[in-house]
């Protein structure tokens, strides 16, 4: 009986494997969170009247943003063709190919969070009016989740 959880256990684990590999392109994250920042900031920023040294430094934000995720995407291929790989052979590892997939997850969940500090850092940059705008506006989308 518990043999046959553990093929279980391995078979769904191979099928969600080779799904994430298959379905790569289309299973993007990285590269969709990034353009869900971009877009937000661009939104963001054209609400707030920025001169153009804000300017200036939102060009790097969003250069900061698109680096931290590019370099999320290319984590994140490596670990894909590691549990590619473990999942062809005769025998396959099955803890090390979850903890790759955790880590997966892990490093995916911490490039999101490195976006939102970046973020957050950019506000030191905006005078007292448009951090009480942007106050606002984060308020007002608040209040749509709710």
């Amino acid at each position: 009986m518990k043999r046959s959880w553990y093929l279980m256990g391995f078979m769904v684990l191979v099928f969600l494997a080779f799904s994430m590999v298959g379905c790569h392109p289309k299973m993007d994250t990285m590269s969709q969170a990034e353009k869900i920042f971009i877009k937000m900031v661009d939104k963001t920023a054209g609400k707030l009247n920025l001169n153009d040294q804000q300017k200036i430094q939102l060009v790097q934000l969003k250069a900061d943003i698109r680096k931290n995720f590019q370099e999320g995407q290319v984590e994140d291929k490596d670990a894909v063709k590691k549990i590619k790989g473990e999942g062809l052979k005769e025998n396959p590892d099955i803890k090390m190919m979850t903890s790759s997939l955790q880590g997966l997850f892990q490093n995916e969940a911490q490039r999101i969070n490195r976006a939102f500090d970046l973020l957050v850092g950019y506000q030191k940059n905006l005078n007292d009016d448009q951090k009480k705008k942007l106050t606002q506006m984060i308020s007002a989308w608040l209040k749509k989740w709710h």
